[in-house]
């Protein structure tokens, strides 16, 4: 598979050390680009399925992805460049990522990971578009914020509560497909979970 990655045409700083400028920089970047990723991914699905924006979609979507993508073992080198870049990071990065590749030392190719912040975008799409108190915002306070100056969808009204970073949604579903602990509809059923919290409701689906 070639797909191509998301990389912006400046430098680009870790979130945590953004200014507000830079931040503002980023977002207005990655905002602008949702409608070219979401080309990339239709033509990579080739009209297997329909990407509508429905809630429903995101099950064959996520099916097709699991079915695309492959784990490998890393290699002794491999694993030690990974966790010398994360150990670059910050301390709680380095730490995850620690006892995560040394318990697992599987990973995926970058494509994979290319396609799968596509379809990171994607979810948040299907939330914009099915709930338009939902849109694409960032926070530069407080500084412990766990997305701090990272694009995520927030709610407009005083109903629910979201503050959902879909990228890091898939990161979680790629650590469970590396563990082999994944189900193709996993991604529907975090759906049906923002959806309980956008509108300020349990949700019984």
């Amino acid at each position: 598979m070639n797909y191509p990655y998301m990389y912006p045409p400046f430098n680009l700083k870790d979130f945590e050390s953004m200014s507000l400028g830079e931040a503002q920089q980023y977002f207005d970047w990655y905002t602008a680009e949702i409608p070219s990723r979401m080309r990339f991914l239709k033509q990579m699905i080739a009209g297997k399925f329909e990407l509508d924006f429905s809630s429903k979609s995101l099950i064959p979507l996520f099916t097709w992805y699991l079915t695309t993508i492959n784990r490998y073992k890393l290699s002794d080198s491999e694993l030690h460049e990974k966790l010398t870049w994360f150990r670059h990071q910050n301390e709680l990065s380095y730490e995850v990522a620690e006892i995560q590749l040394l318990s697992n030392p599987i990973d995926i190719m970058l494509e994979d990971y290319a396609l799968a912040m596509d379809i990171a975008i994607y979810y948040g799409e299907v939330l914009i578009h099915n709930y338009p108190q939902v849109g694409w915002t960032f926070f530069t306070k407080p500084k412990s914020f766990v997305h701090l100056n990272e694009p995520i969808l927030d709610v407009i009204d005083d109903t629910g509560y979201l503050r959902k970073n879909p990228r890091s949604l898939l990161h979680q579903l790629i650590e469970q497909f590396k563990a082999d602990q994944i189900n193709n509809h996993v991604l529907y059923e975090n759906f049906l979970l923002d959806r309980a919290d956008i509108l300020g409701v349990d949700d019984e689906d």
